[in-house]
Formats: C-alpha cells, sequence, structure tokens
C-alpha cells in the first residue's frame, strides 16, 4: 500500500512539473526578452508578436485539449507532447528567422496545449476520488511552481556563467530546457497511466478507446456546474493577471525602487506560486470546511476585503509596508484559489468520460482575463493619472473576485442538493 501511495505522488510531481515547465519556452521573453532581441535578432515588436502568436492559438486548443484528454492515452500524449516540445527547443536554439519562430510558437501551442493542458490536469485529477481533488490539485499547482521555480533558477545561474555579448548564454538556456522536457517525456511513459474512462465504466467491462462525439460537447455545455466552474477560474485568473502590475504599483505609487519592486515580483510569481497550491490543498484537506469550493469563497471574501482595502489606500499611500502587506494578501488568496479551482470540477463530481472536456471549455471561459486585462490596464496606464488608473484596475478586481463570491455559492448550492438527492433512499417496490 505504501508503495502504490509512494508511486501516486511521484507520478503527480512528474505530471505537475511536465505541465509546468512545459510553458517555459514559449514564455521565454517573460525573463529573456533582452538576451532574444539582441541574439535572435528580434525587435520588441516582433517579440510581442511571437508571444500573441501563442496566446492566440492557446485560447482556440483550450476546448479541443479537452477532446483529446477523453479520447486518447494520458501516457503517450504527455509523452510525445513533452518530446516534440524538447525536439522544437533544438531548433529553436539555432536562432531562427522570424517566421520560423512563429510557427515554432504555433508547434508549441498544439504540444503544450492540445497534447498536454487538459490532459496533465485529468490525468492528476484521476490520482485521487472526488474528496481528495482539493488536495491533488492544491499539491499541483505547488509542484508547478516549485518546478518552474527551480529550472528557472538553474537556468539563469548557467546564463550568468557567460560573457554578456556571448549568444551561446541564451543557446544554453533554451538547450537545457530542451533536455529536462525529454527526460519528463520519458518518465512521463513509465509513470502515468493511460486514463481512458466511458459512460458504463461502472459496468465491469473491458472498453475501448471512446470514439469522440459532438454531443460530449454539448454535454458539457448542457451542465450548469461547467458554467459556475468556468466563472470561478474567470475571476481568479482576472486577479492572477492584475497581480502581474504589482511591481509597477509599488514602484509609481510608493516609490519603490525597480530592483526591490522586481524582487517582489519573484517572491509573488514564484515562491507564492509554489507555496499557496499546497496550503489551499491542506486547508482543504484538515479545516472544517472539507470542500475546495467553501475554501475558494473564503479566500474571495478575504479578496474583498483586501481590494477595499488597497483602493482606500490608492488615494493616499502611506506606508510601503502597508502596500506590500495587501499585495501580499491577495497574491496568496490568488495562488491559494488557483490551486484549487481545477478540483471545484472533480468535486462538483463530473463524469470522468467526460471531465477532459469539462477542463478544456472551463479554460477558455476561465483565461478569457488574458485577452483582455491588460490591454486594457495599459490603455488605462497610458491615458490617466497612476492613482486613477489604479484604482480602475482595482476596481475590474473587486469586480471579479465579485463574480467568484456569487458562482463558488451557486456550485456549492447545487453540489449540496446533488448530494441531498443521492441520499434519499428510492422506494422499495412490492
Amino acid at each position: 500500500m505504501q508503495n502504490n501511495n509512494f508511486r501516486r505522488w511521484l507520478t503527480l510531481a512528474i505530471i505537475s512539473i511536465s505541465g509546468g515547465v512545459s510553458f517555459d519556452l514559449a514564455y521565454l521573453r517573460y525573463i529573456y526578452q533582452i538576451p532574444m532581441a539582441k541574439f535572435m535578432g528580434f525587435t520588441n515588436t516582433e517579440i510581442g508578436f511571437i508571444m500573441s502568436t501563442f496566446g492566440i492559438a492557446a485560447i482556440i486548443l483550450y476546448a479541443p485539449s479537452g477532446v483529446i484528454a477523453d479520447k486518447f492515452s494520458h501516457r503517450k500524449m504527455m509523452t510525445f507532447a513533452m518530446i516534440a516540445t524538447g525536439l522544437l527547443g533544438f531548433l529553436m536554439s539555432v536562432y531562427p528567422p522570424f517566421w520560423v519562430m512563429i510557427l515554432i510558437q504555433v508547434a508549441f501551442a498544439i504540444t503544450t496545449i492540445l497534447m498536454l493542458w487538459s490532459v496533465s490536469i485529468k490525468a492528476a485529477s484521476l490520482l485521487g476520488n472526488h474528496e481528495e481533488q482539493g488536495k491533488i490539485m492544491g499539491w499541483m499547482e505547488g509542484l508547478r511552481g516549485v518546478g518552474v521555480m527551480l529550472l528557472a533558477v538553474f537556468t539563469m545561474w548557467v546564463f550568468s556563467l557567460f560573457m554578456p555579448e556571448d549568444p551561446n548564454s541564451l543557446k544554453s538556456v533554451i538547450l537545457i530546457y530542451s533536455g529536462v522536457y525529454i527526460l519528463l517525456g520519458i518518465l512521463c511513459w513509465f509513470f502515468v497511466s493511460d486514463g481512458f474512462t466511458s459512460r458504463t465504466e461502472s459496468d465491469g467491462e473491458k472498453k475501448d478507446k471512446p470514439a469522440f462525439k459532438l454531443s460530449d460537447i454539448l454535454s458539457v455545455l448542457k451542465i450548469s456546474t461547467t458554467w459556475y466552474c468556468s466563472m470561478i477560474i474567470f475571476g481568479v485568473y482576472t486577479i492572477y493577471a492584475i497581480l502581474s502590475y504589482s511591481t509597477n504599483y509599488l514602484t509609481e505609487m510608493y516609490g519603490m525602487t525597480l530592483v526591490a519592486a522586481s524582487y517582489m515580483g519573484i517572491v509573488i510569481n514564484k515562491i507564492f506560486r509554489a507555496m499557496c497550491g499546497p496550503l489551499g490543498g491542506l486547508v482543504t484537506t484538515y479545516s472544517r470546511f472539507k470542500s475546495p469550493t467553501r475554501v475558494i469563497q473564503f479566500l474571495a471574501v478575504i479578496s474583498v476585503i483586501t481590494l477595499c482595502a488597497l483602493l482606500f489606500t490608492n488615494q493616499n499611500p502611506g506606508s510601503v509596508a502597508v502596500g506590500i502587506g495587501l499585495i501580499l494578501l491577495l497574491a496568496f488568496a490568488c495562488y491559494a484559489s488557483r490551486g484549487l479551482y481545477f478540483a471545484c470540477i472533480g468535486e462538483a463530481r463530473t463524469p470522468k468520460y467526460i471531465m477532459g472536456t469539462t477542463v478544456g471549455i472551463c479554460s477558455v471561459i476561465g483565461f478569457l482575463p488574458d485577452v483582455f486585462v491588460y490591454p486594457i490596464v495599459g490603455y488605462w496606464q497610458d491615458t490617466l493619472p497612476p492613482a486613477e488608473a489604479y484604482r480602475n484596475m482595482w476596481l475590474m478586481g473587486l469586480g471579479a473576485t465579485c463574480l467568484v463570491i456569487v458562482f463558488t455559492f451557486l456550485l456549492f448550492n447545487n453540489m449540496k442538493r446533488a448530494s441531498q438527492q443521492a441520499t434519499i433512499p428510492s422506494p422499495v417496490t412490492e
């Protein structure tokens, strides 16, 4: 039993780290924009187009990724996706021309979103029952963060070993990522299961691989909990997108130095991501809540209070310690919720044969803030005084958090009614 439990958690670690680090080459600009411009010969505008290409392709591919998670072997898909992403990295390391980089970004979207995103979430979800979803998803988010953080620190160290003008510095970073992807792909082959599920799974009969049916997608769209889960993700992800401006906020409103604010960005985006997901899972498992949905609702209430405080201090920013404290509290609530929001899908007893499709559709709706938050906040920053721009930003976050409270309430009531109906004994006929 202990060996089975150890293998389960080792499998979760492999799935989580694979799903987390697989995006790092597609988002290489986040850390290495200046070296990309210098060594790959791209302008900042071209780098922007390269990033937007991946983002547009990702939004298109989230939904079909869910269908793939329900219809194809998880082991084969994850193995192929990670190895293919590594091979694309090798092509990227030769510093190809702009049009090839555009094609590589589209290919990255196919391997990391279409073939890996929903598959990794469903594969992790199947490692526990509906009561364990908060713990499983919380640790998944945390392990993702740990993998991303450790690999980022290691590659940054390798990058620093080279002279500033040495083009091999960035090439080495890309090659390390590529090698790690291929290694993780091999591990996926040995540890990840196929994960096939079907409507008649409980019959105890051996089932063939389920065929694709359009009715499965329609079934998912007709389920009210799909929309509830989607809007919960939408609200939390809006706060996640807004938090990316915390460095700008602390420098413009509190006069914090760029270096100090950048360190705060590392704490929020790397360390908190690794810590808060598992903490949310632990709260779900060992507190009286016993429900990811209720924990997210509680965290949303904390976020509302924090955002109101940010709106109040936004008018007359004083102590930078207060500003930092409020940002960190909001980040904690956001990242703990991020570690739990996909657990809501499993907690709602979504049928396993359509769980992947549900994850895909929830991702399309839930991650829409990626499309509108950045241009809107950027427009406010360009056209309004800082105090007014950030006031509007916090108001946007407050509205999104209120959505989370409303839809967690609806989802929990729906699950409560379903549980009560399941416990009502069926009439005995003579």
